[in-house]
């Protein structure tokens, strides 16, 4: 099988690099499939469309894999399984930069309907690429990602000493991973954290870069007069997120829109309580294992933040909670049905 793995990063990866390497990871443990990944096409423009797919099939690939929602656009016969993650592009343009029109109006339309099979994360994924692309449900594969094993484990007192001291974390802290841009909502954290009396408030530790549309972030907290109380602390690297996880208080993760929304699990794997939004695909994801708001309101979200500081009985039990939810979730039990939907794309 080919896979294409140009979305894999050279070390700073997140989000969809972090599923390619952990499905990579998790296929490799079995020999049922052999994966080759292809990742830096050349020329720039026409390699990923055009010579990609003739390198693949003169490997002798039987299929080939677009985990980034796009597959090469000619593929000389090969049949494509793709991975949809999300496609709030198309009903919100506003959360993301200009100019990708090419990908969003040629690229995934024709990698989605001319997939053998399109894999989704989610329910809520699946619906939405039936909706925007016309595609019949039973062509989409619902396959949830998986949790690393590593945030389950407790993280051993001579790791988290100096993680503590690395990241100079607070003795209390509210954490929130992701990369600073407006589909995370990160306004809406910052209003909620305001509302809440400063005695009683803890800081907002903030794990990811800034990325597109950022600066709205930052107004936000000087017109907020956060300044003490929030700290960005940029790309944290995947081998210290379980530390920066179980040291937290509680986690917020508003977005507006996921098609998964993984740290939520992660969080749950490395018991922590969840203050978290209704959007997109993170309901079916949580479940009752957190506490939920609209993604807009706020006095939601720091009513719910206030509880998950302050009621140790309420902790607790969303503590139990969120580790019986997470614990299906494994890159193992993922990549099982990715070998299926492989077996199956070749089959039809």
């Amino acid at each position: 099988m080919a896979l294409d793995a140009r979305a894999l990063g050279d070390g700073d990866e997140t989000g969809i690099g972090r599923y390619i390497h952990a499905l990579v990871s998790a296929l490799a443990e079995t020999p049922a499939v052999a994966v080759r990944l292809y990742r830096r096409p050349f020329p720039p423009v026409l390699g990923p469309h055009l010579v990609s797919a003739l390198r693949m099939r003169a490997d002798g690939a039987a299929l080939v894999h677009g985990p980034a929602n796009a597959l090469p656009l000619v593929r000389y016969g090969l049949p494509g399984v793709v991975t949809v993650h999300d496609l709030a592009i198309y009903d919100h343009p506003e959360w993301f930069p200009r100019g990708q029109w090419f990908a969003t109006r040629v690229v995934v339309p024709r990698s989605v309907r001319g997939a053998a099979l399109v894999i989704c994360p989610s329910v809520a994924t699946r619906e939405a690429v039936s909706r925007i692309m016309g595609v019949a449900p039973e062509r989409c594969r619902v396959i949830p990602h998986g949790v690393d094993a590593v945030f389950r484990l407790p993280v051993a007192p001579s790791i988290a000493a100096p993680l503590r001291e690395r990241y100079a974390l607070p003795e209390r802290y509210v954490l929130q991973v992701g990369t600073v841009q407006p589909r995370k909502n990160y306004v809406t954290t910052l209003r909620a954290l305001a509302r809440i009396p400063a005695p009683e408030r803890i800081p907002l530790l903030v794990a990811g870069g800034f990325g597109w549309d950022y600066e709205p972030v930052i107004r936000a907290v000087e017109q907020l007069g956060l300044r003490d109380f929030v700290r960005f602390i940029g790309y944290v690297a995947p081998r210290d997120l379980p530390g920066l996880y179980q040291q937290a208080r509680a986690v917020v993760f508003p977005s507006h829109d996921e098609g998964f929304g993984l740290p939520v699990l992660e969080a749950f794997a490395a018991g922590v309580p969840v203050a978290a939004s209704t959007g997109g695909a993170i309901p079916e994801v949580a479940g009752d294992a957190a506490l939920l708001s609209a993604p807009e309101d706020e006095a939601g979200l720091a009513e719910n933040l206030q509880r998950l500081i302050e009621d140790e009985p309420l902790r607790q039990r969303l503590i139990a909670a969120g580790r019986v939810r997470a614990a299906p979730y494994t890159w193992s039990a993922s990549a099982a049905a990715h070998r299926r939907a492989y077996r199956d794309a070749v089959a039809a």
